[in-house]
């Protein structure tokens, strides 16, 4: 049992390594977004995000890899929240990411 434990803490940062923390602003026409929400779309149905406010928004844990993003709320075009949205991004191993977005 505590072998078992060791191997786990052994390889536990690894997996926590492999994402990203992203955190930015969200802006449409100039102006930050009141509320909203962004989405970064994973592999398959799967997708982790949040919620904007005031423009601002803050993901801790955003595997990494290449990533579409959809961008929910007021005021924001119909191209940017759905899954085809043509927003991409790069998240990189246990970086800090700052990905700003200002939608026309």
């Amino acid at each position: 049992m505590l072998r078992a434990l060791m191997v786990l803490l052994l390889f536990a940062p690894a997996a926590v390594a492999a994402d990203g923390k992203v955190s930015g602003t969200v802006t449409v026409n100039g102006k930050p977004l009141a509320a909203g929400r962004v989405i970064f779309h994973l592999d398959g149905e799967q997708f982790v995000g949040c919620k904007v406010k005031d423009g601002k928004y803050v993901i801790d844990r955003v595997p990494t890899g290449t990533r579409r993003v959809s961008i929910e709320g007021k005021g924001v075009p119909d191209t940017f929240g759905t899954e085809v949205s043509p927003l991409v991004v790069e998240i990189r191993e246990g970086q800090n990411s700052e990905q700003n977005f200002d939608l026309k």
